[in-house]
């Protein structure tokens, strides 16, 4: 059974936890997920509630161009370990429990 538009912007809320670091936001018939450390990172979630179907459109931060520069140490090193730590993962983390979310309420995914 699917759940019904309403219900589903609803429940929205409970996606976010006390020490979440990212925030689903209701906009309309749309659900939007933003990082407040990163502003250029968004997640929107489209939902068409004739065809209870969902389209996501994921904005990153522009990648840097130009020559690439290797620092010593690479990955090893410890300033660049500790700002690479568990944020890309966590934005899959994020992207997986909305999608989760959709499909436990009989949401499907267009493609």
């Amino acid at each position: 059974m699917t759940t019904p538009l309403n219900d589903l912007l609803a429940r929205v809320p409970s996606l976010d936890g006390p020490d979440a670091a990212y925030r689903h936001t209701v906009v309309g018939e749309t659900i939007v997920v933003s990082d407040p450390a990163d502003p250029e990172y968004s997640l929107t979630a489209e939902l068409d509630g004739a065809a209870h179907t969902f389209r996501l459109t994921e904005v990153k931060p522009a990648q840097p161009t130009g020559p690439r520069r290797f620092d010593a140490g690479g990955i090893y090193n410890a300033a660049k370990r500790n700002a690479l730590r568990g944020h890309m993962p966590q934005r899959r983390t994020v992207k997986e429990n909305l999608l989760a979310f959709l499909e436990r309420a009989g949401w499907k995914r267009a493609r």
